[in-house]
């Protein structure tokens, strides 16, 4: 189920400070693995203008990760990236909630529930144009070629800098996807697969 908080703040101050986050972040979700592209998502970071912000990426460590956890040393932005490993699931709301936007450049992905997170927790949203993830974002957020670091590093100012209109456009995109949606959607599919083999 999409993780969402009514309450607005969902002690977005204490989630902050129970990481140590300090001033505007940008966040990612995801398993620490290659198709995920973190390394790129780090040197695009690294080539934003402004420093003001922070990396923070959110995610166990799962099979080639130790190139990952190197990236922002070779990009010189190690202070400036902050990985965070497993978060409970009740503190991901505030995470979103707090962020400046919300990261997702994988090369492929299934669905991508992070995005739909994101979307209901008033985060903008960037996201690769690949796989599954233009279905699910719509035009609700940023598509980026997730091989493109300059333009990876475009989307992520323009999603920070239309900040306002992608909130409210991730708000009703949310909105179009629920679990009892997908369920009888799958059973639309299911049935059609089980009536052309008879």
């Amino acid at each position: 189920m999409v993780r969402k908080t009514e309450n607005r703040k969902q002690k977005t101050e204490n989630i902050r400070e129970k990481y140590g986050i300090k001033g505007d972040y940008i966040l990612s979700v995801g398993t620490l693995q290659p198709r995920k592209n973190y390394i790129r998502l780090i040197e695009a970071f690294s080539i934003l203008q402004s420093t003001a912000y922070t990396l923070i990426i959110v995610g166990k460590p799962g099979w080639l990760f130790e190139e990952i956890y190197q990236a922002p040393k070779k990009f010189g932005v190690e202070k400036k990236v902050k990985f965070l490993n497993y978060v409970p699931d009740e503190d991901l709301p505030g995470l979103y909630k707090g962020a400046s936007c919300f990261v997702l450049v994988s090369l492929y992905e299934g669905f991508g529930i992070p995005i739909l997170e994101a979307m209901a927790n008033s985060c903008p949203v960037v996201a690769s144009n690949v796989s599954s993830l233009p279905e699910v974002v719509g035009d609700a957020g940023v598509l980026v070629d997730p091989y493109d670091i300059g333009d990876i590093a475009k989307g992520i100012k323009k999603a920070i800098s239309q900040r306002k209109e992608f909130i409210e456009k991730g708000l009703k995109q949310s909105h179009h996807f629920s679990w009892e949606k997908c369920a009888k959607e799958t059973l639309e599919v299911l049935k059609n697969v089980v009536f052309r083999k008879h």
